[in-house]
């Protein structure tokens, strides 16, 4: 994966092929999740300009908690009347950019003449934030997931999977004794998003993902408030 660079058709990066594989299932994993913990109907289709109505149901699940949270700490009736009154169509809306952002990356420009590794995964300007808001989603609920409460957390996580990827260098050699020892796949116990406790394996492969979800995101915000400076400079 490389860092976002603007281009004139939008914000560029190279994504591997697994990269664009895991973060796509992963925020249509997400979506599902939101979709399922707000009561919206399985058969509904979000997107823009759609309103819904009803009772707003209260996550249980802590990480669409983190997504969706109280508006108001102290008066349990305020938090539940805006609720009521906001939950769902904002719900709708991470789940509908969710979607769009699992769907941008299923198909990004091939340059098979480039000898560069990747693909070409092209942002257009208009709809970078919603992007960018989508890698915030995917990366909340993985937080939750491995238990990360504060950036001293994720400093560490970051530590760890730097150092994994070290190692994953130095036992190249010792590979070929046990070719399930460490793979790459994404661990099968983890489908549906229900585990709290995750094994070193998995903990090292969600953490991986986190790293590169934020990476991505750090890499397109840092282009496009770029972007911003230099016009307000120019104005």
């Amino acid at each position: 994966m490389t860092p976002f660079r603007s281009a004139p058709a939008g914000y560029v990066a190279r994504w591997d092929d697994v990269e664009r594989e895991v973060l796509g299932r992963v925020a249509r994993d997400v979506a599902e999740l939101v979709r399922a913990e707000s009561g919206l109907e399985p058969g509904i289709e979000v997107g823009d300009g759609v309103a819904f109505t009803g009772v707003a149901r209260v996550p249980q699940d802590p990480a669409v908690q983190r997504l969706l949270p109280d508006a108001h700490d102290e008066d349990a009736d305020v938090a539940a009347e805006f609720r009521h009154l906001t939950q769902t169509d904002l719900a709708a809306g991470k789940v509908a950019r969710l979607v769009a952002f699992a769907d941008a990356i299923d198909s990004p420009d091939e340059l098979p003449d480039d000898p560069r590794d990747g693909a070409e995964l092209v942002v257009p300007r208009e709809s970078a934030q919603e992007f960018a808001g989508a890698l915030t989603d995917v990366r909340l609920v993985l937080a939750e997931r491995l238990g990360l409460v504060d950036d001293a957390d994720v400093e560490t996580l970051h530590d760890d999977v730097l150092a994994g990827i070290d190692d994953d260098v130095d036992d190249t050699d010792d590979a070929d004794d046990d070719p399930d020892e460490d793979s790459d796949d994404a661990p099968d116990e983890y489908a549906g998003w229900e585990r709290v406790g995750l094994s070193g394996r998995e903990r090292r492969y969600w953490g991986g993902v986190f790293v590169a979800a934020g990476f991505a995101q750090e890499s397109l915000v840092d282009e496009m408030l770029a972007e911003l400076r230099a016009g307000r400079a120019e104005a």
